[in-house]
């Protein structure tokens, strides 16, 4: 996900905004 966002033109400047302390936390999905 942050390779495609990097890849489709996501600005140098705004990199911090990609990385994981920038994503709120998700609840976990069962994966059953």
């Amino acid at each position: 996900d942050v390779i495609a966002r990097i890849v489709a033109g996501h600005p140098q400047s705004q990199i911090d905004d990609l990385l994981p302390w920038a994503y709120r936390p998700m609840p976990l999905k069962a994966v059953a």
